[in-house]
């Protein structure tokens, strides 16, 4: 089975969802406080889709197939905390304590 494929990382197949839009995070109100709150540009939503039905009781699987999935990888962004850009998951994967 190649790297990607659905059964690989615990039976998840994750797909990133570019085109999602969160109106929420958009609206006047929302705008305005996260401006209150020197949060504007700082927050940001993005969409993965997933091929099964989440179960509860495999949260842990599910967790680090998400974070493994060669889909999610490139696509997640994270906010740096030293130069505040937004960089990809990645860029950070060689620290990150669950890669074993």
């Amino acid at each position: 089975m190649a790297a990607g494929e659905p059964g690989d990382l615990g039976g998840y197949y994750f797909r990133f969802l570019p085109q999602k839009i969160f109106p929420s995070l958009s609206a006047p109100d929302t705008t305005s406080r996260l401006r209150q709150w020197s949060m504007l540009g700082r927050i940001k939503a993005q969409a993965f889709g997933f091929d099964q039905t989440f179960q509860a009781y495999r949260k842990d699987d599910f967790v680090m197939a998400f974070f493994k999935d060669p889909n999610v990888i490139p696509n997640l962004q994270l906010l740096s905390d030293s130069s505040g850009q937004w960089i990809t998951l990645g860029f950070y994967w060689c620290v990150l304590p669950f890669n074993k």
